[in-house]
């Protein structure tokens, strides 16, 4: 393994991003000068700002600045490293921009390419920012992404102050690539937030074109005959069963229901027949998650909007209610379902029963074998392809976004949700099993989870009450808990009337993980108890966790038959849920297409649909090859709305778009990789 310190050549041109003359430049005339700080697993040879390495298996190079400290980036949008891999393996890579101290969850940007053999593209990594005042004005409506290149994250990078670009490549082979420039494939344009209107008559955003793209409802119709043909070039699924499951794979005992199994040494679902099963999903399949925008901010974005009475499109007008930033609900709040509107023009009065026999036909041809969560019940009544349920319910709040399983009020509102759930899913041998809610806030770590219930606002909750008996038991006298927890309370029922979680910032770790046992294995345990008595046949498929410190993994591995997790990833790793010994199910991934037709950058992204339906092969390659995880699920069906759903979330990773047209590049790897489902397990 060699490293070496290389200088980048000074002939790379001269960076333009200087203060005052940003407006002017453009992205092409822009470069990021480097040196090569470290490479490691390659050898190098350089001349004249061009690199050509050689290499076997995994590599890392690492970038920075040529001259200082750190690069200013403020004004890229994407960042991208002109590279070719002249070998004759495919390459999947990963680019980490970051500040001192980066990492995969912070202070950083991350992109992956996957580069095939001969081919020369940018690697792209898009930057994300936080919020400003701009994503919140009454034109933008809290959009993901804005009309100026703005993609807000929760992960952000502090742009002034950009010290390395780490590459690293994991794909097995020799490997044999060049790389040069460092440059922004796409720039800040403030310009492009004056511009309004940006939404189109059929939802479409108006100041960037794509292949695709409607500007008539002729073309919309003129859509079924283009699809028929695509359906015709990808043939039909063969080698599944019934229920999806591997046809010419071994048989076991069946019982009428899916169950879980271990099969040398890994884990799968087992079918109603008793086939081995890989659950390969979408969510929200349907319309009812699709383009509805929010009409609660300046109308004048819309181009067109129908009469709200009289016409045949006033129709989809809609009230929803949504969940507001600080996770209180919002009743009636105005919409208009763009989505719902194009497939009327579509197919005309029959609209509904057409897009229902469409979207099983497409769930077929592209070798899906699961209706994922939030997905609509006409389609799922059909009951031709497997589906999840999605329970969510109402309860008492422990903490934020919280059940309180010691609640009386709990307990009755998850099993009201479950006697009133909208599809008849008990005793039914085409649901999988049951997601119970979805993204609690259990927290990472066990003392931000016991300051979250300590310390909320709710005075005299049941689960205050138990933690007291409990620290009461251990510690006897209330001085002895202040001076191990660093706090000042005069009496135990003080405890029950905290509401500053900061109080608690020094809390013991035993008694914190003792205590995340404790209110983790009640709340599953209470789960694990009413799915029991609603139907004792029904898989348990978890929570959907996107947090989780390991008490609360470990505890959910005890009650649920299957433990979910969201994994927004570029590689599905299971980290401490696999500790569980329960099989793992990823209840949601994608990757948005930043170039495409909608704006926002995703939980993850790929530059353009190539790239994104690359990604998810890659993606899903590794996932079915993993011994602990039994199925993926893909989020989401359709486009959301350019101008976001309630949250903002504006996102391009629909197999359909806005107005109901394949994102072909999405969709021929998902049939490509579902058609060798099971053959390709290792």
């Amino acid at each position: 393994m060699l490293k070496r310190r290389i200088n980048a050549s000074a002939s790379l041109l001269t960076v333009l991003l200087l203060a005052g003359g940003c407006k002017a430049a453009k992205a092409q005339d822009i470069s990021f000068p480097y040196r090569i700080d470290s490479a490691d697993g390659i050898t190098l040879q350089s001349e004249d700002g061009h690199h050509t390495a050689l290499g076997q298996d995994s590599f890392k190079i690492l970038l920075v600045p040529e001259a200082g400290d750190v690069w200013t980036m403020e004004k890229v949008s994407i960042l991208g490293l002109r590279f070719k891999n002249t070998g004759t393996t495919e390459m999947v890579i990963d680019t980490m921009l970051g500040n001192t101290g980066a990492t995969g969850w912070s202070d950083s940007s991350l992109g992956r390419t996957v580069v095939k053999a001969g081919e020369e593209i940018p690697l792209t990594t898009a930057i994300y920012r936080g919020p400003t005042e701009k994503d919140y004005n009454i034109h933008f409506n809290r959009m993901a992404g804005t009309p100026n290149g703005h993609r807000r994250h929760w992960h952000t990078i502090d742009l002034t102050a950009v010290r390395t670009l780490e590459i690293t490549c994991s794909s097995k082979g020799k490997h044999s690539f060049e790389f040069e420039k460092l440059y922004p494939v796409e720039l800040m344009d403030e310009s492009a937030m004056d511009k309004t209107p940006i939404v189109d008559r059929y939802g479409q955003y108006i100041h960037r074109d794509w292949p695709g793209k409607v500007s008539s409802d002729h073309e919309i119709i003129d859509s079924i005959e283009a699809e028929k043909e695509l359906e015709k070039e990808l043939g039909t699924p063969t080698g599944f069963t019934k229920y999806g499951g591997w046809k010419e794979g071994p048989k076991f005992e069946a019982t009428g229901a899916f169950r879980t199994q271990k099969h040398e040494g890994r884990w799968w679902f087992i079918d109603p027949e008793g086939y081995l099963f890989w659950s390969y999903g979408v969510t929200c399949v349907g319309a009812e998650w699709a383009s509805h925008a929010p009409l609660r901010g300046d109308l004048s974005i819309f181009k067109e909007l129908p009469p709200k009475a009289g016409h045949d499109l006033s129709r989809f007008y809609t009230f929803l209610e949504v969940e507001s930033s600080e996770y209180a609900r919002q009743t009636d709040v105005p919409h208009y379902d763009f989505t719902r509107a194009n497939l009327y023009r579509k197919y005309g009065k029959d609209w509904q029963e057409k897009y229902i026999d469409q979207t099983i036909k497409r769930m077929q041809y592209c070798n899906l074998n699961t209706i994922g969560a939030w997905s609509d019940t006409e389609i799922i009544n059909r009951r031709k392809i497997p589906y999840t349920a999605m329970v969510h319910y109402d309860y008492a709040s422990a903490g934020h976004k919280l059940p309180d399983p010691f609640h009386e009020l709990t307990r009755e509102g998850l099993r009201k949700a479950l006697e009133e759930y909208p599809i008849t899913f008990k005793d039914d041998p085409w649901c999988i099993g049951a997601f119970i809610s979805n993204e609690l806030h259990w927290h990472n770590s066990k003392l931000d989870l016991v300051k979250a219930i300590m310390g909320f606002e709710k005075e005299n909750s049941e689960v205050k009450k138990v933690f007291r008996d409990w620290l009461k038991n251990k510690y006897q006298t209330i001085e002895t808990f202040n001076e191990s927890w660093s706090t000042a309370f005069t009496a135990w029922d003080d405890l029950l009337k905290a509401n500053d979680k900061s109080i608690f910032s020094k809390a013991d770790p035993d008694d914190c993980s003792k205590l995340c046992t404790i209110f983790a294995e009640a709340s599953f345990k209470m789960v694990r108890e009413e799915l029991n008595t609603f139907d004792p046949d029904m898989l348990y498929l978890g929570c959907r966790f996107n947090v989780g410190c390991m008490e609360v993994a470990q505890a959910a591995g005890k009650y649920a038959d299957v433990v979910s997790v969201n994994v927004y990833k570029y590689s599905p790793g299971v980290g401490r849920y696999g500790e569980t010994q329960k099989p793992v199910l990823i209840s949601e991934f994608h990757f948005s297409d930043l170039t495409g037709s909608n704006l926002g950058p995703g939980l993850r992204s790929a530059y353009d649909e190539t790239q994104q339906g690359r990604l998810f092969e890659s993606y899903m390659a590794e996932a079915v090859n993993h011994p602990m995880i039994v199925g993926a699920h893909w989020f989401q069906w359709h486009d959301q709305s350019v101008i976001g759903r309630w949250d903002g979330e504006n996102y391009d990773i629909g197999f359909f778009d806005a107005v109901d047209k394949p994102n072909y590049s999405l969709i021929r790897a998902a049939e490509s990789f579902g058609r060798t489902l099971y053959t390709d397990i290792k």
